[in-house]
């Protein structure tokens, strides 16, 4: 079984030379491909490298290293998913396939931006517990219209390549779901949007067209996902070597590591160092490419 190494970023024949000689260095021969062309403004290269030559954890903290140094993600995979045979991927939602937490767009309607913001970027840094968290920073909300909401997912921008991803990974087959620590209303339409399979959110309570800063059912947090994850694996018979989890916060590492590809898309510190696969010069198109695909044979399956 061959391990892989990807590139991504502002990459150049110099930096291609000196990355040639690192991998020479520990032993890790292999040809560089490159997966972009010229009509790309992010270059994307791959080595396929021995595996078993160095510890994994030992590869991928010289590789972060190089990352945060150069600013080109250097992403280490223990094995190599077949895009073109059916699998499961699963996506948390805020700041992963939207650019925003609506729990803080919520707050903004509610005048209470900045207050909620700072208590959601430590939850997701891993400061502190997200349960503790979701169930302070929602109370807060309680009186705020539901009308809003509408207004609020109307103004988020989607994140970057997410079309792309999904309508190749559905070409192929793909089983794909959400599992957000964010709130149905928000994720049952991300899922409507792009086909997806399934959606597991958070459920708001609301009564007289008001939220009442509580929530029905479960919260979905880092242990729910995974269990969700393990759930949908077993539900649809698939191999485990063909499951793919994305993510961006504290509460989703669980799952990231519990994949055959644990993807960190523009994620806080914590996450990049303890996750599998931090990528932060691409969107989740950039998934592909962690998948082998080239740039043009991702056109011919996106148009």
């Amino acid at each position: 079984m061959s391990a892989s190494i990807t590139l991504i970023g502002s990459l150049n024949p110099e930096y291609l030379e000196k990355f040639n000689a690192w991998l020479d260095v520990r032993g890790l021969q292999g040809a560089i491909r490159l997966l972009t062309d010229a009509q790309d403004t992010v270059s994307v290269a791959q080595v396929m490298v021995g595996d078993g030559v160095m510890d994994s954890a030992a590869i991928r903290a010289e590789l972060l290293t190089l990352s945060n140094d150069t600013g080109i993600d250097h992403i280490y995979q223990t094995t190599m998913l077949d895009i073109k045979a059916s699998g499961i991927a699963v996506f948390d939602m805020d700041s992963t396939l939207i650019k925003a937490e609506v729990m803080d767009e919520l707050a903004v309607e509610a005048g209470i931006g900045e207050q909620i913001s700072a208590v959601t970027a430590s939850a997701m840094r891993g400061e502190i517990d997200f349960v503790e968290s979701f169930v302070q920073r929602l109370a807060l909300l309680k009186g705020l219209s539901s009308e809003v909401m509408d207004g609020v997912y109307t103004r988020i921008q989607h994140m970057d390549g997410i079309s792309t991803l999904m309508k190749v990974l559905h070409h192929y087959g793909w089983h794909t779901a959400i599992l957000s620590g964010g709130f149905t209303y928000f994720a049952d339409r991300v899922q409507a949007e792009y086909g997806m399979s399934e959606v597991h959110a958070n459920v708001l309570e609301i009564q007289n067209n008001e939220l009442t800063g509580k929530h029905l059912g479960d919260i979905v947090d880092g242990e729910r996902k995974k269990r969700l994850l393990t759930n949908i694996v077993a539900e649809q018979g698939v191999d485990w070597q063909q499951t793919i989890a994305c993510g961006d916060g504290a509460n989703d590492l669980l799952m990231l590591n519990h994949a055959a590809l644990g993807v960190a898309l523009h994620a806080k510190p914590l996450v990049r160092e303890q996750a599998p696969c931090p990528m932060n010069n691409l969107g989740l198109e950039g998934i592909l490419y962690l998948l082998g695909m080239t740039s043009e044979q991702i056109r011919a399956l996106s148009v």
